[in-house]
């Protein structure tokens, strides 16, 4: 009789098996809204006071902490996004090699086509 299939064992499998640590939901969640905000303040900030600073003499530094800001929350965001494909991915991993094994136990050596 088939087991059911424990993904949270079958990962914690695939970890070890490749020496990785697991990796953190909630931490990703956190840089994809840490990212998001951050970008969201670069462009808001760019709306409010680029206008002044065009007769500023610190036009380009005002320019570089805006597109700086919005950079590194475009950054962030993809870095949050990016590990959530990675745990799906790993638990995909894990799900295909549970399936395999499966099968290689319901399939008998005699039963095998090249023999």
């Amino acid at each position: 009789m088939p087991t059911a299939f424990d993904r949270d064992q079958a990962v914690t499998d695939l970890y070890q098996a490749l020496g990785h640590k697991p990796l953190n939901r909630t931490w990703a969640k956190a840089e994809i809204f840490i990212g998001l905000a951050v970008a969201g303040a670069g462009i808001l900030t760019w709306h409010v006071a680029m206008p002044q600073a065009v007769t500023d003499s610190d036009f380009w530094l005002r320019f570089a902490a805006h597109l700086s800001l919005l950079v590194f929350g475009i950054y962030l965001a993809l870095a949050g996004h990016r590990s959530h494909l990675y745990q799906s991915n790993n638990e995909l991993i894990a799900y295909l090699v549970e399936e395999i094994h499966s099968l290689k136990e319901k399939v008998e050596p005699s039963e095998h086509p090249r023999r």
